[in-house]
C-alpha cells in the first residue's frame, strides 16, 4: 500500500518522536544511574569518615565499633589495621574475624594508603553479591589502619528499575500525545507543504507561480533574507577580528588573557618572544607554557577581582626584567596580563644610581684635601712658606685632579650622548703610534721603562684620527702608570681579515681574571690605592671603549705570558 504525501508526513513525525523518546528515555537513564553511583560514593564517604572520627574518640573494641556504625549507617562496616588484618566488621562475628583472609590486597584499601581516599565496585564472596566499596585511612590512638565503608548495589538497581518504568509509561503517554498532535499537524501542514513543493517545481522549471507573490514573501525568501544577513553578520565580526588581531600582533607590550581555569585563550607575538616561548610549544594552561610563580600569583589574585601590578624575572637567557599588570575580564570569566620589557630601563637606573654614587665619592676627596689644606693655611700655616708651599702643592694636585675627573666627565658624557663627532677616514696607523709614544716618553723616562712600536709603516685602519689619538694614548698612559720601574711595553698591530687589531703589552703585575670584564666600566678600579696614587679618574678606559665602539670597533684585556696585561683594540682595515 503507498503512502500519500499526508500519510509519509504523518509516519515520519511518529518515527521522529518514536526515536526521540527512546534515545532520551535511554540518556535519562544512563544520566540517573550515574547520578546514583555518585549519590552513593557520595554518601558512603561521608559515612567513612565519620566513622573515622567515631575511631579516634571511641576506645571500645573494633569490631564494637564497627557493628554500631554498621547499625546507625545501614551499611557494611570494616575495621582494618595496617598490616591488612580485618580487626571488627559489622556483617561478621567476632569469633570469626579470625578465619577472615587479609585484606590489605583490596584495590580501595591500597589506594586509600596511597592517596587518602579508595574506591571500588566488585563481587563480595562473603557477602555474596556486588558491592561498592569507599576507604579511608585512620588512626586511633597507637593504631593506624583503614575504614572500609561498604553498600550492596541492590539497592540502586531497584531504584533504576523503577524509574525505568516510570519512564516507560511516561514515554508512552508521550508517543501517544505526539500521534494524535502529528496527525493535526500533518493534516494541516500538508496542504502548505505540496503547495510550496508544487512552486518550487514550477521555479525550478522556469515557470510562474500559480499564485503570484513579491520577491521576498514565502518561507524561501524568508530563508534567503536569513542567509544574507547571517553572512553579513559573520563578515563584520571576521573584519573585526581581524582588526582587533592586528592590533594586538603590532603592540610592543606582551598580552596573555586566561579563563577562569586558567587556560590560556591568547597569547600575542610579543609575549612570545619577551617568554622565549613557540607557538607550537607543548601545554594549555598557564602553569604549563610560562612556569614563573610570580606570574601564576598574579593571575590568580586577578581572578580573583584583585587587579594588580608586580615585576618579577624570566627564566630566559639572559633573564629579563617584566613589569605586568593583570586584571580581571568585565564578566569575571578570566583575566588579561600585560606585560612590558624594562629589563633596560632597570640597568639604566643601577648605572644612574652607581654613577651618582662614584662621581659622589672620586669628587670627596679632592674638594676635602683642598678644603682642609685652605683652613690650614687660613688657621697660621701660611705665615710659614715652607709648610705652605707643601699645602699649596697638595692643593694644585687636588685641583688637577678634579680638573681632569670633570674633563673625562664631560668627554664620556659627550660621548654617550651621541655629540662627539665621529669623522672616519683612512688613516696610517704607524704615525699615530708614534706620536702617542713621544708624548708618554717623559714619564716613560722617569720609570725607566722602554717603549717599542711594531707597527707596520703601510697598515692602515678606517677611523677618527682624533678618537684613535685619544684612545691609543689612554692605553698606553695606563700601561706606564701601572708598569713597575724598568719594565717594558710593546705597541703591536696585525691585520686579520678586514679588522685591524692594535695591541698594547706590558708585563707589570697583570689582572686577575675576575677583573677583566669589568676594568672598561667606569670608576671601576682594580687596585684602588694604586689607581690613586698615579692619578686615574677611573674614566679612561670607558672612554676608551665608548670611542673604539663608535668608530665601529672593539675593546677587551687579555693575560700576557708570563705576566702582565695586553690590551687590544680593533678597527676596521681601511678599503683598498
Amino acid at each position: 500500500m503507498r503512502l500519500d504525501f499526508r500519510g509519509k508526513l504523518f509516519l515520519v513525525s511518529v518515527l521522529l518522536v518514536l526515536s526521540v523518546v527512546l534515545v532520551a528515555g535511554g540518556y535519562l537513564e544512563g544520566q540517573i544511574r550515574e547520578w546514583a553511583h555518585g549519590r552513593a560514593e557520595a554518601e558512603l564517604l561521608a559515612q567513612a569518615r565519620v566513622g573515622r572520627v567515631a575511631l579516634a574518640y571511641d576506645s571500645a573494641p573494633a569490631d564494637a565499633v564497627a557493628d554500631q556504625l554498621g547499625a546507625a549507617s545501614g551499611a557494611r562496616v570494616t575495621i582494618i589495621d595496617a598490616t591488612g588484618k580485618v580487626l571488627g566488621d559489622s556483617e561478621i562475628a567476632a569469633d570469626e574475624l579470625a578465619a577472615v583472609d587479609s585484606h590489605s590486597d583490596r584495590p580501595e584499601v591500597i589506594a586509600a594508603v596511597a592517596a587518602g581516599e579508595g574506591r571500588a565496585v566488585r563481587y563480595s564472596a562473603t557477602l555474596g553479591t556486588d558491592m561498592m566499596y569507599i576507604a579511608v585511612p585512620f588512626t586511633a590512638g597507637a593504631v593506624t589502619g583503614t575504614l572500609r565503608v561498604a553498600r550492596p548495589l541492590e539497592e540502586m538497581d531497584a531504584a533504576v528499575r523503577r524509574l525505568r518504568i516510570a519512564l516507560g509509561i511516561a514515554g508512552l503517554l508521550s508517543l501517544a500525545g505526539a500521534v494524535v498532535l502529528s496527525g493535526l499537524a500533518s493534516h494541516f501542514l500538508a496542504r502548505t507543504l505540496r503547495t510550496l513543493v508544487e512552486d518550487a517545481r514550477r521555479a525550478v522549471d522556469g515557470e510562474e507561480p500559480r499564485v503570484p507573490a513579491e520577491p521576498n514573501d514565502g518561507m524561501i525568501g524568508s530563508l534567503n533574507r536569513m542567509a544574507a544577513e547571517l553572512e553579513t553578520t559573520v563578515g563584520m565580526l571576521a573584519a573585526e577580528r581581524s582588526r582587533f588581531e592586528a592590533v594586538l600582533e603590532s603592540m610592543d607590550e606582551g598580552v596573555v588573557a586566561v579563563d577562569q581555569t586558567q587556560q590560556l585563550t591568547l597569547i600575542n607575538r610579543a609575549a612570545l618572544g619577551l617568554l622565549s616561548l613557540s607557538i607550537e610549544h607543548s601545554g594549555s594552561t598557564l602553569a604549563e607554557r610560562i612556569p614563573i610563580p610570580a606570574l601564576h600569583e598574579l593571575v590568580q589574585r586577578a581572578l580573583a577581582g584583585h587587579p594588580e601590578r608586580r615585576e618579577f624575572e624570566t627564566r630566559t637567557t639572559p633573564p629579563r626584567q617584566v613589569q605586568a599588570y593583570a586584571s580581571p575580564l568585565r564578566n569575571q570569566q578570566g583575566a588579561v596580563v600585560v606585560m612590558h620589557d624594562v629589563t633596560e630601563i632597570r640597568r639604566l637606573e643601577r648605572v644612574r644610581r652607581d654613577f651618582v654614587a662614584n662621581v659622589s665619592h672620586e669628587l670627596r676627596t679632592p674638594v676635602s684635601i683642598i678644603r682642609a689644606n685652605a683652613e690650614t693655611l687660613l688657621d697660621g700655616a701660611i705665615e710659614k712658606p715652607e709648610i705652605a708651599r707643601r699645602f699649596l702643592d697638595a692643593q694644585l694636585r687636588s685641583a688637577d685632579r678634579l680638573a681632569a675627573l670633570v674633563s673625562d666627565l664631560l668627554e664620556i658624557s659627550r660621548i654617550e650622548a651621541g655629540n662627539y663627532e665621529i669623522s672616519p677616514d683612512e688613516i696610517e696607523l704607524e704615525p699615530i703610534v708614534a706620536h702617542t709614544i713621544d708624548e708618554v716618553e717623559r714619564l716613560a723616562q722617569e720609570k725607566h721603562i722602554e717603549i717599542t712600536s711594531d707597527v707596520p709603516e703601510d697598515m692602515t685602519v678606517w677611523a677618527d684620527e682624533q678618537a684613535l689619538e685619544q684612545v691609543l694614548l689612554n692605553l698606553i698612559d695606563n700601561a706606564v702608570k701601572y708598569t713597575p720601574a724598568g719594565g717594558k711595553i710593546v705597541v703591536r698591530a696585525v691585520k686579520r681579515d678586514d679588522m685591524v687589531r692594535v695591541e698594547v703589552e706590558d708585563n707589570g703585575p697583570g689582572i686577575e681574571a675576575r677583573h677583566r670584564a669589568r676594568v672598561f666600566e667606569r670608576f671601576y678600579r682594580v687596585d684602588k690605592g694604586r689607581s690613586r696614587e698615579v692619578g686615574g679618574t677611573g674614566l679612561g678606559l670607558a672612554i676608551v671603549k665608548h670611542l673604539a665602539e663608535a668608530m665601529d670597533g672593539q675593546v677587551g684585556v687579555e693575560p700576557s705570558e708570563p705576566q702582565g696585561s695586553l690590551f687590544w683594540l680593533t678597527l676596521p682595515a681601511a678599503p683598498d
